[in-house]
């Protein structure tokens, strides 16, 4: 439980089948809504019943989980880290929503941290990437203040594809 700078209640938790549907309209309403890029590994483009299931997979899964934030009952984010195929050896892929109405309020500082202490606590992840464009200076500063470093996407092997207008960091762990 992590009080939000206009004192709500933020409850961050592993997303677990039965919320499925409920992810689905959250990610659809954050693809509406704001300059986050909602990756497909969150499950965005997923049916219920395969997003059923693969909430019923992450579970078994060390590298790859998500975790919703709840206030007031109401999924109002989500950050989740993926282990790719073709990803470098313990390297994953972040991935976090908001809405845009819990923006600025420490929502986003709440749900990264929660996943990099995740991330801290298993042995076999080794460094999260995350994708996001240039102009989200607001959310690159916080990536920069807990550690994340841009990467030089010409010199660096990433599981990522980058456009021209997106960037990619990585928090080593």
């Amino acid at each position: 439980m992590k009080f939000l700078k206009d004192n709500s209640v933020l409850d961050i938790q592993e997303a677990k089948q039965k919320d499925a549907k409920e992810i689905l309209d959250f990610l659809k309403q954050v693809r509406e809504e704001s300059k986050f890029l909602v990756l497909d590994d969150t499950g965005i483009n997923k049916t219920l019943e395969e997003q059923e299931a693969y909430l019923a997979d992450l579970r078994n899964k060390i590298t790859s989980k998500l975790f919703i934030g709840r206030v007031g009952g109401e999924i109002i984010a989500s950050g989740g880290i993926y282990h790719r195929e073709e990803s470098i050896e313990g390297n994953v892929i972040l991935d976090i929503n908001i809405l845009a109405d819990y923006l600025g309020l420490g929502t986003e500082e709440h749900i990264l941290n929660h996943v990099i202490n995740y991330a801290r606590i298993t042995t076999e992840i080794s460094s999260i990437d995350i994708l996001t464009s240039k102009d989200n200076q607001a959310m690159i500063s916080i990536y920069k203040k807990l550690g994340f470093k841009e990467l030089d996407v010409e010199n660096e092997e990433l599981s990522l594809n980058p456009k021209n207008e997106e960037v990619v960091y990585r928090l080593t762990i």
